[in-house]
């Protein structure tokens, strides 16, 4: 409306005046509402999103959600000593590889980094149960093994035990 307030000296000159005015109002007046449209549309702090779709459609097995699992395995101490909870955890990061199952030395040194994470009071209680589990991995059996095999401790009150989970497509630990 300021574009009429705007033009209201030329309502003076009468009828041809009348004119200029309501045409030059209504075109100062629409002009800047586009303008602080366009203002607000460009600092608004959500921008918007254009749907786009691919040129040319991907053939992968991940598109169709069936993305192959990547092999990996996880050796952790776990228990009430570990945390405060029999879940409780204390592991190395997990060996994660895309391409070939994961080896039974790759396993034994997971499980060497994990040992070092333990105090000695934990690692007292789990020293039988890493060494049955790091003798199961280096024996390993004919197949490899997928899954997740649990070792107690000498103490196995409060869930103490050492762990080993192994997951891929295939199994691990194969020669």
């Amino acid at each position: 409306m300021s574009g009429y307030a705007i033009m209201a000296p030329a309502a003076a000159g009468g009828p041809p005046g009348w004119v200029l005015w309501a045409v030059g109002g209504t075109i100062i007046t629409v002009g800047t509402v586009i303008l602080a449209n366009e203002v607000y549309e460009a600092t608004r702090p959500d921008a918007k999103t254009i749907p786009q779709t691919r040129a040319v459609p991907r053939t992968d097995t991940c598109v169709s959600g069936n993305c192959p699992r990547p092999y990996s395995v996880r050796v952790h101490a776990q228990g009430r000593d570990c945390g405060g909870t029999t879940g409780s955890t204390i592991g190395s990061p997990p060996l994660v590889n895309n391409g070939s199952p994961i080896t039974a030395a790759a396993a034994i040194g997971l499980s060497q980094m994990t040992w070092g994470l333990l105090n000695r009071r934990q690692r007292n209680v789990r020293t039988q149960a890493k060494v049955r589990l790091e003798r199961w991995v280096a024996t390993r059996p004919p197949a490899g093994h997928l899954g997740e095999k649990t070792f107690p401790a000498s103490d196995p009150s409060g869930g103490k035990r050492y762990d080993v989970d192994s997951y891929g497509p295939s199994p691990n630990f194969i020669a």
